[in-house]
């Protein structure tokens, strides 16, 4: 009877967590609670072992079934890279004629490899799932990274929230230069900071500044890396107060900054002097995501109206006193933009804020669905693409609350010296909150930004299972 009574109640409540679990699910939200909750709970209860051959494992798997199960059209600048790499695997290189890469020569370097793969394998799915690989690598180093300033539990948690965020692993199914760039820069700022007392040595900058380049080569974000590294050293010179001990870490980022410089100049020259673009890899229109960043109409995102405005007098065959007039307009858009009321001003940084850090970045890769009448595996498009920014956005706003907690925590503690890698991923993030007030915003350029969130979440993760563990 007691062995009855025991099943009967297991049974129950079985059926209890089945029917609320069903209940969960059925929201993305709810969901996405469920998955939050697993990727914090999971390392904390259990001791999870080679945690980082399993979790390159599993984000390959997930990442792997993604690029099958979500067929994202080619739109967009990913059309025009694409269509430019199939004909640079021909041998074609007349893509350099377009006014796009004209404008933006430095997105030869991307049109490159894509034009390996397709010359090797000549099939965009390899693209995507090279792309899953790149992802599972980020994973890997968000969880490397972290682990270099907190306990190994929350590392592990920081790493599965990661996981569990839909942004990242949709955007596999789209062509985008972002997994590859965003691997090397990390794999960068991992190699510098490595080794323990090895750290910012020579042989390590040599290899970090290659990485920066590298990953620069095919999106250009390397910048912003570089001054999270120096905007970090500085911090840590005036906590510590001394330039005793830190010459290493100045002069490592330094070599790393020269070496990102060297390469990347010689690989423009190069490009330039094979003839695969005779541009290179420079900007020719710097003052575009300036005009876009201050447009109050489109809350810092891309206006069509500005293109047709500008667009036309930044071609090939433009003559230089219309390109010379053409310019000083566009300086004086952006002046009058800038210098508009106070409100006015204020009002479109609240919205460059939403636009970029609030708003789902779904759109490239799952829009598809987002139209009336369109199914997907049977399923009403349209509800698939609200569920997936439910589930999606409540993982990312954990993510948001425990870096908040991570910083409420640095602004405790009174630890000395600083550590370098704890303070890097806050210091990066602010520097890309303020490069990102300045020029344009989309949804999906949140995608390197957010790795760093990540990172920095393990911090406000570690506090709480620190005091978890105090209470217990």
């Amino acid at each position: 009877m007691t062995c009855f009574g025991t099943g009967l109640r297991k049974l129950f409540f079985v059926c209890v967590i089945a029917a609320f679990g069903v209940i969960a699910v059925s929201s993305g939200f709810g969901l996405g609670i469920l998955l939050a909750a697993l990727a914090l709970i999971a390392p904390y209860k259990c001791k999870i072992p080679h945690f980082l051959p399993l979790l390159l494992i599993l984000s390959t798997l997930v990442h792997v079934i993604a690029v099958f199960a979500v067929q994202t059209p080619l739109e967009s600048d990913f059309a025009m890279l694409y269509q430019a790499a199939q004909k640079a695997a021909a041998g074609d290189f007349s893509f350099q004629h377009h006014g796009y890469f004209y404008r933006w020569a430095y997105q030869t370097g991307f049109v490159l490899w894509e034009a390996v793969i397709l010359r090797v394998t000549g099939s965009m799915a390899v693209i995507k799932l090279i792309n899953a690989l790149f992802l599972s690598g980020i994973n890997g180093l968000i969880y490397l990274l972290a682990r270099r300033f907190v306990e190994e539990r929350a590392a592990q948690a920081a790493a599965l929230l990661y996981l569990v965020t839909l942004f990242p692993t949709l955007m596999t199914c789209v062509l985008t230069n972002q997994h590859i760039s965003a691997f090397f820069l990390l794999l960068a700022v991992y190699v510098l900071t490595g080794g323990g007392d090895r750290a910012f040595c020579v042989r390590r900058a040599l290899s970090a500044g290659f990485c920066l380049f590298i990953g620069n080569l095919m999106r250009p974000e390397g910048i912003v890396i570089l001054a999270g590294l120096f905007g970090t050293a500085l911090f840590v010179l005036i906590m510590r107060r001394s330039l005793r001990g830190n010459r290493q870490m100045l002069l490592g980022i330094v070599i790393t900054a020269a070496v990102y410089v060297v390469c990347s100049t010689a690989a423009s020259w190069a490009i330039s002097a094979s003839g695969i673009n005779q541009y290179g890899l420079t900007n020719n229109w710097q003052e575009w995501k300036f005009i876009l960043g201050f447009n109050h109409e489109t809350g810092g995102m891309y206006s069509v109206a500005d293109m047709e405005t500008f667009g036309k007098y930044h071609q090939v065959d433009t003559a230089p006193d219309v390109f010379a007039q053409a310019l000083e307009t566009e300086k004086q858009v952006v002046h009058d933009r800038i210098f508009c009321s106070p409100h006015a001003l204020l009002s479109l940084m609240l919205a460059k804020v939403q636009n970029l850090w609030v708003s789902p970045g779904l759109g490239f890769s799952l829009g598809f669905v987002n139209r009336a009448g369109v199914t997907w595996h049977g399923l009403v498009g349209v509800h698939v693409y609200e569920y997936a920014i439910h589930l999606d956005r409540v993982v990312f706003f954990f993510a948001v609350c425990f870096a908040l907690l991570g910083a409420g925590s640095g602004l405790r503690r009174k630890e000395n010296p600083v550590d370098f890698c704890a303070v890097f991923p806050f210091m990066t993030l602010m520097a890309f909150f303020c490069v990102f007030l300045l020029i344009e915003v989309q949804p999906r350029y949140a995608y390197l930004p957010q790795i760093f969130l990540y990172i920095a979440a393990a911090a406000g993760i570690s506090v709480l299972m620190r005091q978890r563990q105090a209470t217990a």
